[in-house]
């Protein structure tokens, strides 16, 4: 294991689980200090505890701009500086209600551009003055795979989870001479916990139409996110790296039939 993040300040939202908290023990062997954001604060207590490097935990509502808000304070009045934001928060909550269009009401899509797009922007914003005066840093946004295409249903999390990555490239254009790198991440279907078991019919399908030998884990976005917040990436900015065992090269092939999706 390298130490790409030694000494480095780190926000991950959403840190207490799945995708997050696999970004933040990734960071933390590698040297980083963790405040880990969450609205289960009792399980980011708990991750902090086990990441050591003097990491802690904060309340965090994605819903809430002034809990967004303080998310940030709280690392820069406890550690004095921020040098990585990690947006990775995302609600799926929504999933049974967010269909197509006709289907979804707006209060439903309102929702979920608040909790998955929103709380992104605010985050960025309020991050943005102490990474400047840091003299810059580094930001990765978690999008989605499902940003990518259009879907027969989750039309609000499509939508929400494009938007990220417009709102990666203007961070990477209007911050990039003042020392700030934006990237995003747009994972496919990343299964975890309890859900590898739940879901096993539906993870089988989608190694079927992977092009790799195995399906995705938390573990295979916490590398990819680690190398973009480190000196490692410095010549990268603006982009969005897709992680997901090859599906989105293949989406021509979906269309005309030749591959199935179950």
């Amino acid at each position: 294991m390298t130490h790409r993040m030694q000494g480095k300040i780190i926000i991950i939202s959403g840190g207490a689980g799945g995708i997050g908290s696999a970004i933040a023990r990734r960071m933390a062997d590698e040297g980083g200090t963790i405040v880990v954001s969450d609205i289960n604060i009792e399980g980011a207590q708990a991750l902090a505890k086990v990441l050591g490097n003097d990491s802690s935990a904060v309340h965090f509502d994605a819903y809430d701009q002034a809990s967004i808000e303080a998310m940030v304070q709280f690392a820069v009045d406890r550690y004095g500086r921020l040098d990585v934001l990690v947006n990775n928060v995302a609600d799926t909550s929504l999933t049974y209600v967010d269909k197509t269009i006709l289907d979804t009401d707006v209060a439903t899509f309102d929702r979920s551009i608040a909790a998955n797009l929103r709380s992104v922007f605010i985050a960025t914003k309020v991050a943005l003055p102490h990474l400047l005066a840091n003299g810059g840093g580094a930001i990765v946004n978690i999008s989605s795979a499902a940003a990518l295409f259009g879907d027969s249903w989750l039309v609000s999390y499509s939508v929400a989870k494009a938007g990220i990555l417009s709102l990666t490239r203007n961070t990477a254009v209007q911050y990039g001479k003042q020392g700030i790198r934006c990237n995003s991440i747009s994972p496919g279907f990343i299964a975890h916990g309890k859900a590898r078991e739940m879901m096993a019919d539906t993870m089988k399908s989608v190694l079927d139409v992977s092009h790799v030998t195995r399906n995705g884990a938390p573990e295979d976005v916490a590398a990819l996110a680690t190398f973009l917040a480190s000196e490692e990436a410095m010549f990268m900015s603006g982009e969005n790296v897709i992680c997901d065992g090859g599906h989105a090269m293949a989406a021509a092939s979906w269309r005309t039939g030749e591959l199935k999706l179950v």
